[in-house]
């Protein structure tokens, strides 16, 4: 049975990538319960009054039928760093910290063959490297989930989200590519 998958970057200045994961049935369940009993009006939960950041809290505590992981990657901070450092092209660093990306979720079966994905605007950039279209709910949940972590206040280790941090290996994977091209 195929999944839908979600991976979402609302703000690209935060580095955190939300993803979610769940049958077709499941994401339109959790869009219903976060999206029509809360009302956001944004999917950046940093830029969200506290009354609806607070009822979605209490939809996500009390449970839906899915997966879901914030994985900081911040690619545009590697690609400021490690450009500047090796005077490489921003875009060649983004390139690569997305394509090691991509490993990382198929390797550690975030993402398989069957499954369906939605991306959001900003990683569209990923469609190089992952069959999926722009858009869509799981996209939304995932935006959510990724700029919850964000919002001061929020507990981190009570909610049902793992968080994952992974600018250090993408990083060392770029440093240690370029340094064999040069």
């Amino acid at each position: 049975m195929s999944r839908v998958v979600g991976l979402s970057m609302v703000r690209w200045d935060l580095g955190v990538i939300g993803y979610v994961s769940a049958t077709q049935q499941g994401i339109d369940t959790a869009y219903s319960e976060i999206f029509l009993r809360c009302y956001p009006t944004t999917i950046d939960m940093t830029r969200e009054m506290r009354g609806k950041v607070a009822c979605i809290l209490n939809v996500i505590n009390r449970g839906l039928p899915m997966n879901a992981v914030v994985f900081f990657l911040d690619p545009y901070g590697i690609a400021n760093d490690v450009g500047t450092k090796y005077g490489v092209a921003r875009g060649v660093v983004l390139n690569l910290v997305y394509s090691w990306f991509t490993n990382y979720l198929r390797s550690n079966g975030f993402l398989r063959d069957l499954d369906v994905v939605e991306l959001d605007e900003e990683l569209k950039i990923l469609t190089p490297f992952i069959k999926a279209r722009v858009g869509g709910n799981a996209s939304k949940i995932a935006g959510i989930i990724a700029t919850l972590v964000m919002v001061r206040g929020v507990d981190k280790q009570k909610l049902p989200i793992s968080i994952v941090d992974l600018r250090n290996d993408a990083e060392e994977y770029v440093k240690n590519t370029l340094k064999k091209d040069m």
